[in-house]
Formats: C-alpha cells, structure tokens, sequence
C-alpha cells in the first residue's frame, strides 16, 4: 500500500492548474517555505489540498507514473471494474476489452492491485485536509472543506469495506480458507491523518462495526460541518449527498442484521467497548436500520427528481451531464485530465464515437439478453440498447433514429443508418459522448458522470418500506415509481407476494436503471444475490459461469494482495478466487 501524503508546496501547485471551488489565492512569498501552522492557516492551501480530492477522482496511472493505464483510470474505473463482476455487462468481442480475465473469473489478483492502491491513495489525499483543519478553531469555510473531505473518506472506506471484506461462496476450499485464516467479518485497515507508519505496519483490518461506526462518525461530523454549506458544483458533496451516504450504510447493516443474528450481537456487544472510540451505532435491531435508511433516503431526495424520458434520450447530454436528479458527480474538463484517449470510462462504453474501443475495435458493451428481456414494452429506458429484432434493420434504425417523446418526435441517435446498422444486438447507447461530440477523442470526453442519484434513494426508500411496512407495501412503492416515471402507458406490474419475490422484482428494475454505473455490484454482494450468466445468450461462452445461489459469487470478493501483508505485518489477506469457478465446473 502506498500512501502518497502530498507535500504542502505540490498543494500549492495543484492552485495554478486545478479549478473546482473558485475564490481568491491568499499572497504567498513563492521564494519562502511554508510551515505546517501557515498550511493550518491560510483557507487557499487547504483548498488546494481539497482540490486535490476532486483531481484524484479522475486520476490516471495511480499505480505508477509512465505505465499505460489499462485499468488503472480513476474512480470511473472502479465503476466499470465493479458493473463486469455481475451478469448485465457482456462485451462483444473481447479482443480489446482488457478484462476478459476478470469477466470469466480467471484472474481476481491482478485487478485488485489498482483498487486497492487507488482507494489508499484517494483517502490519502482525503487525510491531507483532515490533518490540517482544526474544527475547534478553524473558520465556517475551512469547516465546510473538512466536511466535504469527511464525506469522500467516508464514501472510500465504505465502498472497499464492503469490496473487500470475504463473504461466504459456497465453495468449500475457499469457505473453508476463510475460516481457518480467521477472516469473516474483517473489513480493511483504519488509516487516518493520525495513523502513523510505525501504526500502518501494525495495522489489523477493521471488524466491520468498527469500520462501519468509523464511517458513521465521518458521516456525523461531515453533517455538521456541512449544515449551511452552499456548493458550487456537484463535485462537492453536500448535505443531501451526507444523507444518502447515510442511507447507503444503514440499508447495508439492515440486510446484514436481517440475515445474521450472530453479525447484530457482535455489532451491539461491542457498542460499549473502550477499545473503540468511535461514534455508537446506537441499534439494537435490523428493524431500526431499515428504519434509519428510509430517513435518510427520503431527506436525502428533498429537491431531487428523477431523469425523464428526455434527459435520458438525449443524444448530447444523455448520461454524461449532471441535471435535477443527480445528487453528486465527477467529471472532466481538460485535455490534461486525459492520459490516454483508449483507457476512460467513455472509450470503454459509448458506443457512437468514431474512437476508442466500441465502433473502433467491436469491443461494445452490451446488457444482459436475459435483462433486457425483462424490459417491458412500455418501458422508455428500452431504447438504450438496441433491441434484437430491430438491429441492422431499416425499421430499426427509424425507430431508433428518433423517438416519441410527450406527443413530439425527437431526434436520439449520433449515427446516420448505414453506421446504426452496424451496431450489434444488446448494444447500449445509454451514456453519450460530451456535447454529442462522437469526432473529438478529447472533447467528446470532458463528461460527468454520477456518483449518487436521486433514484437510487428512491429504491432504498421502496426496500426498506417492504421491511417495515410489508411486501404489498413495497410493490405498491415499486409499481408507483416504475409506472410514474419509466413507463408510458402504466403497464408494469410487480408479481410479489413474499419478500424474496419482491427483491427479484426490485433487483431487476434495479439493474435496468443503473446498467453501467457501478451501483448494483453492491446489492448483490449486500443480498447474496447469484450472477448468473449461462441465462444470457450474448456472454462470450468462456464467460458463462453461475455462481452458487444463496452464495456471494466469489470474485465479488476482492483479494488483498500479499504487497500489503508484507508491508503490514498485521494484515490478513482473502483467499485468491481466481478459478474458482469455470464453465466445466458449472
């Protein structure tokens, strides 16, 4: 694990070349050196260090300076590393797609060098504000840069948390492992501004209720810090984005205590260890967490909407610009910000360019036959992927080309009929180049892309409503928001009558909604879900593989590397699941 602190005459640097938060630069003497008080004191250092943040979001090469980054570009990557784990994402040919490995379970080592670097790197960086704001006596502003800093340590730990931590696979030699080593419920290590390297070198992994009252104190003082906060873009976190992450973590502790009784008297015997220091969970029930997530979600939606049919569809700003329903983004904005056009999230899945992988190279992404045949026909969102019956057809192509949306025909498509044609079955044009710029490799690239929507709140909302208040409750919720906002003509209707029927029905629609964007890799871990790829006629045959039902499909659980162990004597590592499961064994 590498922990780049970045000294304070690089933050001041980052200044001059990296634009997100706006405002004036305090004078500096450039000949003089500046102290650790003077960092502490001066409102434009820790914006720098702040900026720094929002910059690693879209880092390439954190790994090394100088390699290529095959996978190895920024928070988007991680976003696309965790879509291909599942069973919606198939590539059409796989010759340039640099993950074939991952994607038929070969290979779960190599790939988890970049993420857990990455992760380490960006909480570093985090750790750069933490360790020179003072709540006790800084200022509203530095506040607010502590909060925000807060919030994106918070969303770290509680994305590889959750990556990282071995659940059971159903495969005995890997079950088995797990058990002997002694790692069931472990996490990863705690590193914070305080975290010393004589610390780190001693530096168990986290049990989960202690990492998960780790992150709610993040969380809980972030709020604070963030109460009045106005941002100026969505790069910034504010307060509605604190409570979704809320949100995001106690619907996770809900489905943990819901399934394991042994998890929630672990978590509450522990509330009143000395050892720990953290802020209380304060739960005695998995009730009370679902509770707790509804809250939030719905605070958390207060001034949001979801995308309508029109945003969704538009062949400009479809997927890559933030508006009403987005709730928190990344994005880029300058040719330096692109290492190299081939390796970003937009060469990797936009399907119109006349560049990077996709139209170039036939290494389009598809969505799942299996899913996308759960599309109903009234269903808008149909029409991000081209369906098999209208591919490489006339028909299709009109029908594509422009769309009836509120009673007028709208133009949807960046290719001309010759270029549609070409495009594969299951293709998807969800997420459009910038501007609709398909020429540019560079322009066509300075997107956003969502970190948090607003309808991810909505699904949590409509799970745990099924919790608390019943099933036919949560299909009521479901088929309200379904029929409201993603169909036309009020058709869909979820055939639910137990709880395990409703989160099938809830899961699809899921899936659907957030193909591509990195989120449901979560719900299948958090709910033992089954990736079950030999359902879908378009996965490359050496990719076909089921995982164990009832069972978290093993490469969903990221392996630490023996690199750390050795430079963390107290690090125990997963069991390494590549191979683990192949079509013959399947």
């Amino acid at each position: 694990m590498k922990h780049r602190i970045l000294n304070y005459f690089m933050s001041l640097v980052m200044l001059a070349v990296i634009s997100g938060l706006g405002g004036c630069i305090d004078s500096v003497d450039p000949s003089s050196t500046l102290t650790s008080k003077q960092v502490k004191d001066l409102t434009s250092s820790q914006q720098g260090l702040l900026n720094g943040i929002v910059s690693y979001m879209i880092k390439f090469g954190s790994w090394g300076d100088g390699a290529l980054p095959l996978n190895d570009w920024g928070y988007p990557c991680q976003m696309f590393y965790r879509e291909i784990l599942g069973s919606d994402i198939p590539v059409y040919n796989s010759s340039y797609s640099y993950w074939p490995a991952v994607e038929n379970g070969n290979d779960s080592r190599y790939k988890a060098y970049y993420t857990y670097d990455y992760y380490y790197s960006l909480i570093a960086t985090c750790n750069n504000v933490t360790s020179v704001i003072d709540p006790a006596t800084a200022s509203q502003t530095s506040k607010n840069y502590l909060g925000i800093a807060l919030a994106y340590r918070a969303m770290a730990y509680l994305d590889i948390a959750r990556q990282f931590e071995f659940k059971k696979t159903g495969i005995a030699s890997l079950d088995d492992k797990a058990e002997k080593d002694k790692i069931w419920g472990l996490t990863v290590p705690i590193v914070t501004e305080k975290t010393t390297k004589e610390m780190q070198r001693h530096n168990p992994r986290a049990p989960f209720y202690t990492m998960y009252r780790f992150i709610l104190t993040d969380l809980n003082h972030a709020e604070e810090y963030l109460k009045d906060y106005t941002r100026p873009n969505k790069k910034m976190p504010d307060l509605n984005v604190i409570y979704g992450m809320k949100a995001r973590l106690w619907l996770e502790l809900a489905t943990r205590f819901d399934k394991s009784t042994d998890d929630l008297k672990n978590a509450v015997a522990a509330e009143d260890s000395t050892s720990i220091t953290y802020d209380k969970l304060g739960v005695r029930t998995a009730r009370e967490c679902y509770e707790k997530a509804r809250s939030y979600a719905r605070l958390a939606s207060n001034g949001y909407s979801p995308v309508t049919e029109t945003e969704w569809h538009d062949p400009k700003k479809g997927f890559n610009t933030p508006n009403q329903a987005w709730m928190w983004c990344l994005g880029y904005s300058t040719r330096e910000e692109l290492t190299y056009m081939y390796y970003t999230f937009t060469s990797t899945v936009t399907t119109e360019t006349d560049w990077g992988l996709t139209r170039a190279y036939g290494a389009y992404r598809m969505i799942g036959s299996w899913l996308y045949g759960q599309i109903g026909q009234g269903d808008w969102r149909r029409y991000s992927w081209v369906a098999p019956d209208a591919a490489g057809t006339h028909e299709g192509y009109k029908q594509y080309d422009s769309l009836t949306i509120a009673g007028h025909k709208v133009p949807c498509s960046l290719l001309n009929e010759e270029e549609w044609k070409e495009l594969p079955a299951y293709v998807n044009t969800k997420f459009r180049p910038a501007n609709g710029n398909r020429v540019d490799p560079y322009a066509g690239q300075f997107i956003s892309l969502p970190l948090m929507r607003v309808e991810e709140m909505k699904f949590i909302d409509m799970e745990c409503t099924a919790h608390l208040d019943g099933v036919a409750a949560g299909v009521a919720a479901l088929n309200s928001f379904v029929n409201t906002y993603r169909y036309t003509d009020n058709s869909y209707q979820a055939n639910a009558t137990t709880m395990d029927e409703f989160v099938k029905e809830l899961m699809i629609q899921k899936r659907i909604e957030f193909w591509g964007e990195g989120i449901t890799y979560f719900d299948y871990k958090r709910l033992a879900l089954q990736v079950r790829r030999k359902d879908n006629t378009n996965y490359e045959p050496i990719a076909q593989i089921n995982s164990k039902p009832g069972y978290v499909c093993p490469w969903m659980n990221f392996f630490i590397l023996e690199y750390e162990s050795q430079k963390n004597v107290a690090c125990k590592p997963n069991p390494d699941t590549s191979g683990s499961l192949t079509v013959t064994n399947q």
